[in-house]
């Protein structure tokens, strides 16, 4: 586990963030089992700002799902992020498909964001970086398989939208308070 960049008190990025065996767990389950996900488009569940004028992702909410469970306790207790007792956390696969993005957007309503990042390959000409912006900085953080983004809100950030007519970008999203 390393803390590549952070902004302190607002956004964290940490590489080879679970050990390489859950990592592997965790993508190969959302990988074999993508077909039964049930993934939904986000359209009616977001604010049409979020998506205008870019391809929805999909998503499916994740309650109870066996291969998370150590993200979270990961995510919940990790030393960097110096979380405070948390009294609810949400969790979502996002797959986000070529001309999928987020417009910008800070979680208004949660105290933290995270993204957990599932693909194992990524080119940096397929798009989808995360992006952020504060008064101080602003900058993007590229794709790496087995890496969490974690923001505390609010933090203006985006979805640039996917590239890649192939290779879908697939994420772990969860949203705490």
């Amino acid at each position: 586990m390393k803390l590549a960049y952070c902004i302190p008190g607002k956004l964290w990025w940490v590489t080879d963030f679970l050990d390489e065996d859950i990592y592997k767990g965790i993508h190969d389950a959302i990988i074999k089992q993508r077909k039964q996900l049930n993934l939904q488009s986000v359209i009616n569940h977001w604010p049409h700002q979020l998506t205008q004028n870019l391809k929805a992702p999909d998503r499916v909410d994740v309650s109870q799902y066996e291969p998370f469970e150590d993200l979270k306790k990961q995510v919940r207790t990790n030393q960097w992020f110096n979380l405070p007792v948390l009294e609810k956390m949400f969790t979502t696969i996002h797959h986000m498909k070529k001309d999928s993005g987020i417009n910008w957007h800070n979680d208004g309503s949660w105290k933290y964001g995270a993204t957990y990042y599932i693909n194992r390959r990524w080119n940096i000409h397929w798009g989808g970086e995360f992006m952020f912006a504060t008064g101080d900085a602003h900058g993007f953080l590229p794709i790496t398989g087995n890496s969490l983004v974690m923001v505390k809100a609010p933090l203006d950030h985006k979805v640039n939208p996917v590239l890649s007519p192939i290779m879908p970008r697939i994420s772990v999203q969860m949203f705490m308070k």
